[in-house]
């Protein structure tokens, strides 16, 4: 713990020596449950176990190091100091303690620590708050990553306790109760993994199981976004839409009955979420900024922070989901009347709309792109690493272009006509915030470009499938002459060489140009020269080569 770099080298070079000594992890324990010792050593002391754990508790390890295993009576005695640890009034040290009792009965349950899953039950069932919360995240850690079907048993026993958690609203901590969803998550995956041996079994099970969650979970759903103080429900719903997933992905045939009614609640809540979404994190010189933060981003008991993104990332992966479902496309797209053409239904038009809000680049994007050019080339690649709101969209959009590519044209043209309203609006009135909206527009409609054009060069009318001249004259032109908003004003060049195919020869020649000189403009802002040259290698493969 000392800020001496070589006094702290030498002294960790010293417990790696003392770690060949076959008492180390009893005392090392002893320090652990020391009260005099002091809160940082007695951290110091559990994480240092943990490490010796991995390295010389068995040679099941993958990172074991030859050296003593501690015999049967010194590891009994280790586990049984850890176990009491969980009931310590320090919650940093209860955290630490879960994590290494996970560790243990990796390589200990059943066989030399069997009575550790009665107990931890037993806290779930009759322990503090404190207890409670610490035997979950042994769970948490435990059943994601060592149990499987081998284990079902002990699972029958687990998922009542943690139904009876998550419903309890007062009588325990949001925390506690996303961490009980989180396990049942993992629970389900565990069922999802037996589909394919044991269907008879699953079939049997899946549905009293879902039947039991399905109703408390799309309750959840149901409350509106509450953050006030201790009383915050965004990393419950989190939870909850992870679990949906899981189920819907893992044990598909049994969320059926369900489906109707997740889409509903979640469509609700993405237009409720919406408009404080965009004054949270996008507008930050709106007058609601502060209030719609405030919503938005919760603190919670153990002083971790949660924002509504990992919400928002699950209801998105549900969607994308739920149109690749072909029991869900009913709600996506619909026969016209007399023509029996396949168009939106009014839920994707709606949606569409609503995604080109939320694809909206946010301040922190725009501060990150400030700081390092690096990360915009980066999250501008379709392979990028980040995944953030922005990019959970482009997955959705593509996953709707492959299911109802027409449909979604149609409702790409209509929702770019209302949206570019707003924008034109918003810049006339000299809202500084209209770059951002048209940027979306663009880089929305962008997103599924090729899809576009294909279906426009193998239609027989002459009818253009997106207003591009409407496009030109609201979005894309008003972008491309401020400098002023680089990314907007690159934004506008990739567009159009997007679409080169589809554009007049004169326009398309003259954007080229204007790339090509952007380039060779060492002035101009790095986004706008970078999104020029991704832009002339878009004209190079659209456009002929005497253009």
């Amino acid at each position: 713990l000392s800020p001496e770099t070589n006094l702290r080298m030498r002294s960790e070079l010293k417990l790696k020596q003392l770690e060949l000594d076959a008492g180390f992890s009893l005392a090392v324990s002893n320090v652990a449950l020391a009260e005099d010792a002091g809160l940082a050593v007695r951290q110091a002391a559990v994480v240092q176990l943990r490490g010796y754990v991995g390295r010389h508790w068995s040679i099941a390890s993958a990172r074991y190091e030859p050296g003593p295993i501690p015999d049967q009576d010194t590891k009994g005695h280790v586990r049984e100091r850890v176990f009491s640890l969980l009931s310590s009034n320090n919650g940093k040290l209860r955290t630490a303690a879960a994590a290494l009792i996970a560790a243990m009965a990796r390589y200990d349950w059943p066989d030399e620590w069997p009575q550790l899953f009665p107990q931890l039950v037993e806290l779930l069932r009759s322990g503090t708050q404190d207890q409670t919360h610490s035997a979950m995240r042994v769970f948490s850690e435990w059943v994601n990553s060592d149990m499987s079907e081998q284990h079902m048993e002990q699972i029958g026993t687990l998922l009542p306790e943690l139904r009876r958690i998550f419903v309890s609203a007062g009588g325990y901590a949001t925390s506690t109760r996303a961490m009980a969803v989180r396990v049942f998550s993992d629970c389900i995956e565990i069922i999802s993994n037996m589909s394919a041996a044991q269907n008879t079994f699953v079939d049997a099970h899946a549905p009293p199981i879902l039947k039991e969650w399905m109703e408390p979970i799309l309750e959840i759903f149901k409350q509106p976004v509450a953050n006030d103080g201790a009383n915050t429900n965004i990393s419950l719903k989190a939870e909850c839409v992870k679990a949906v997933v899981r189920a819907t992905q893992g044990i598909p045939k049994h969320m059926v009955p369900y489906n109707s009614a997740v889409l509903e609640t979640l469509w609700l809540q993405l237009c409720d979420i919406q408009e404080p979404f965009l004054h949270a994190f996008v507008y930050e010189n709106s007058e609601h900024n502060e209030s719609a933060t405030n919503l938005l981003v919760a603190y919670e008991e153990d002083g971790e922070a949660y924002s509504i993104d990992n919400y928002l990332l699950g209801i998105f992966e549900w969607l994308s989901n739920a149109a690749d479902t072909r029991s869900m496309h009913r709600f996506f797209v619909s026969k016209a009347e007399g023509s029996g053409k396949i168009g939106p239904t009014q839920f994707l038009s709606r949606l569409v709309s609503s995604l080109m809000s939320y694809a909206q680049i946010t301040a922190e994007m725009l501060e990150d792109w400030a700081d390092d050019m690096d990360l915009f080339v980066a999250d501008e690649d379709e392979e990028g690493y980040r995944f953030n709101v922005r990019v959970s969209v482009q997955e959705l959009l593509k996953v709707l272009d492959a299911s109802f590519p027409a449909a979604l044209t149609k409702a790409l043209s209509s929702a770019a006509q209302e949206q570019s309203q707003v924008a034109k609006q918003w810049r006339l009135e000299q809202n500084v915030n209209w770059w951002l909206a048209s940027e979306a527009i663009l880089w929305v409609i962008g997103t599924v470009s090729s899809g576009i054009i294909e279906q426009q060069e193998s239609s027989k009318s002459d009818t253009p499938l997106i207003e591009l001249g409407a496009l030109f004259d609201t979005d894309v032109w008003p972008l491309a002459q401020s400098s002023q908003y680089p990314f907007g004003q690159g934004r506008a060049f990739i567009f159009a060489s997007s679409f080169a195919r589809m554009l007049p020869a004169g326009i398309a020649a003259a954007f080229l140009d204007a790339c090509a000189k952007a380039v060779a403009d060492t002035q101009l802002h790095p986004a706008v020269r970078l999104s020029a040259v991704r832009a002339i290698g878009n004209f190079s493969r659209h456009l002929p080569a005497d253009t």
